[in-house]
């Protein structure tokens, strides 16, 4: 039986310019089985068909709109939308000149794939499922993969525990290796971004294994540190800090650039040897990129964060998951920035990151604008950043604008 959801009354319009979510209080009823493998209908309350989508039968948002209009999807448009994304990547050249193996294959809504997040790492890739109906797909999913699958050692399958509650979905993760069968996980993930060769932790240690989406901003950032100039003439400019530092993204893209020392700060141990890996397998001599473990947002009193700083990056984690968070996350981005714009050098810039999408480039204004006022280092941005275009977001999916890197340089 064909499922059909029906909009209430004040649904409020609905066509490609409200975005691909249908939240579940804009639903009137559901006719039809609760099969998170269906494609639905989705109709206003004359019987009318707006578009389809993908049917969450227990989540919030109970449908995923894949195409807009009368006419339901191709048969084949999950296999179509999977050669799409690979093709789109091949021709931004992405894992063709060899310099990059790491990037993002499928982003979820922005490749018309909701819920799908599929990522590269030289010779493994990694799947993330976080919707019901993708969870249902999975067998279709890798077989649209495999024909794709040249050079791969293998693939890590991933069902997130807390996308599985959230969703109704048991939660899994699976190894294959390059025949599609049982395999064993790596220890690590191994590829290059623009010719840096990077070592993580295989997932489920974060995510699907790294954060592809600042690879063109740690570039960006080491460009820019690479011009600075000492602030006076005839002294040494000051070295460089990349707090929250993951694997050493930043910190270690820097180095490379210039001749800055550079300091790395993480809460977690594992990832910090993993920094002190990758200096060594890019060449860096002992030293030139130095490790502290500590709380980004804690009083960063050891003495090799006292600076002073050319540059800093400050790349929390997520920190407001909705609009109730706004006030604290901002207020602790203030906190932490004021203590670091103390430490920063006139002149030298403060890149402060934000994974969250209500924290956006107006809420780290604000967050600085306060800061400056803390530490009386008055700041001015110069750049905004996003994530690269193996990041693609669905136009007017405003829940897919996440990521923003807001660059700020202090003023005498």
């Amino acid at each position: 039986m064909a499922v059909r959801l029906e909009l209430r009354k004040d649904a409020g319009k609905l066509d490609p310019r409200s975005g691909p979510w249908i939240r579940r209080k804009q639903v009137g009823r559901v006719l039809g089985p609760p099969d998170p493998s269906a494609v639905a209908a989705l109709v206003d309350r004359r019987g009318k068909v707006l578009g389809h989508g993908l049917y969450s039968p227990e989540s919030a948002i109970v449908l995923r709109m894949i195409q807009w209009g009368e006419r339901a999807p191709e048969p084949r448009w999950l296999e179509a939308r999977v050669e799409a994304a690979l093709l789109a990547r091949r021709r931004l050249g992405l894992g063709v000149d060899g310099q990059t193996t790491g990037y993002r294959e499928v982003n979820s809504e922005g490749d018309g794939l909701p819920g799908l997040v599929v990522d590269r790492f030289g010779a493994w890739r990694v799947l993330q499922v976080t919707t019901a109906p993708m969870a249902a797909r999975i067998d279709s999913i890798l077989a649209a993969l495999g024909g794709a699958a040249q050079g791969l050692d293998g693939c890590i399958v991933l069902g997130p525990r807390s996308a599985a509650e959230r969703e109704g979905f048991p939660a899994f993760e699976r190894v294959l290796d390059a025949s599609g069968g049982p395999g064993d996980a790596p220890e690590a993930l191994r590829w290059l971004e623009h010719g840096q060769v990077v070592t993580a932790p295989a997932p489920p240690a974060q995510k699907t294994g790294a954060y592809h989406d600042q690879r063109d901003n740690r570039r960006a950032f080491a460009s820019l540190v690479a011009g600075l100039p000492a602030p006076h003439l005839g002294t040494e400019p000051g070295a460089i800090l990349d707090l929250g530092c993951h694997v050493g993204g930043f910190a270690i893209a820097a180095a490379r650039a210039s001749t800055r020392r550079v300091v790395a700060v993480d809460q977690s141990a594992a990832v910090l040897d993993y920094v002190v890996r990758n200096a060594a397998a890019n060449g860096l001599e002992p030293g030139r990129v130095s490790s502290v473990r500590a709380d980004m947002f804690g009083s960063l009193d050891a003495p090799e964060l006292a600076g002073p700083f050319s540059a800093i990056v400050f790349d929390p984690p997520k920190i407001a998951s909705s609009r109730r968070d706004l006030g604290r996350a901002t207020g602790a981005m203030a906190r932490t920035s004021a203590t670091l714009l103390r430490r920063l050098e006139p002149g030298g810039v403060l890149a402060l990151c934000s994974c969250s999408h209500h924290l956006g480039v107006a809420e780290l204004d604000r967050a600085m604008l306060e800061a400056g006022e803390r530490s009386g280092r008055p700041c001015s941005r110069v750049a905004v950043w996003g994530p690269g275009p193996d990041h693609p977001v669905w136009p007017c999916h405003v829940e897919g604008e996440y990521l923003r890197v807001a660059v700020y340089q202090r003023r005498e």
